[in-house]
């Protein structure tokens, strides 16, 4: 029987028996020379076949062959092509973990897809399974989020702070949020939205950029002269270049 932690490899092992996933990847990536036809006729079954020899509890057996079967229905049957193991294992595996109908389980679902799509297989690079493996419920909802504002207004969330200016010390502080477009409602835990934001950027996803030049802010001192009293500062929270074909790869299409 394989350990828990040997299940992703054994299925990509055996995947690699039963299916010339090479071959239709490549067919994939050449249309022209494309010889899929009943190799890609039933691939749940084909998958399902190829995990028989891996010892898997029922229950689990169970939840793969839905999550399988939704990750394969939302693929046009003339763009099926079989997933590349080095994919479709990892994100069994990844799923075991997650609830059912959370965000993460349909990022995992949307990479499979992807994977077997020949019209979006290009987008799905088997680094982005352990991505989503190290991605929070709210992780996943905020950057869901983020991709939907980008997809329907072109734009990202945008910050906007005031920093008070001590002439004496010469430093700013004091810091006042002026506008915060980051949405906070519907996560578990919003106090963390800071975390979540310095976590996406050590994965590479997202960043903070500055939207505009810094804007002095003046008032006047004790003789009435005017002076610099502090400064606006512009912030959005954008996709990196990874994070955008990341998402192009895991969002709801």
């Amino acid at each position: 029987m394989a350990e828990p932690t040997d299940i992703a490899t054994a299925i990509a092992q055996e995947v690699a028996k039963q299916i010339p996933v090479r071959d239709a990847y490549d067919d994939a990536v050449r249309p022209a020379a494309r010889q899929v036809g009943k190799l890609v006729e039933d691939i749940a079954k084909t998958i399902m076949l190829a995990l028989a020899p891996v010892q898997i509890a029922g229950a689990l057996q169970d939840r793969l062959r839905t999550f399988l079967d939704k990750s394969i229905r939302r693929i046009p049957e003339k763009d099926r092509v079989p997933p590349p193991p080095q994919i479709l294992g990892p994100v069994l595996e990844g799923i075991r973990y997650e609830p059912t109908e959370g965000p993460v389980s349909e990022m995992f679902s949307q990479l499979l897809s992807a994977s077997m799509d020949k019209t979006r297989v290009h987008n799905a690079h088997p680094a982005f399974s352990q991505i989503i493996k190290q991605l929070s419920t709210d992780e996943a909802r905020l950057l869901n989020a983020m991709w939907d504002l980008l997809e329907k207004e072109g734009r990202s969330f945008r910050q906007q702070f005031a920093h008070d200016y001590d002439r004496k010390s010469g430093r700013f502080n004091n810091t006042k949020i002026e506008i915060d477009e980051i949405p906070h409602d519907g996560l578990m835990f919003p106090e963390n939205i800071e975390f979540y934001g310095q976590h996406l950027y050590a994965l590479g996803i997202t960043a903070f950029y500055d939207s505009a030049n810094q804007e002095p802010l003046f008032g006047e001192d004790e003789n009435g002269q005017r002076v610099q009293i502090g400064t606006r500062v512009f912030k959005e929270l954008r996709f990196t270049d990874v994070g955008h074909k990341f998402m192009s790869a895991v969002a709801a299409q």
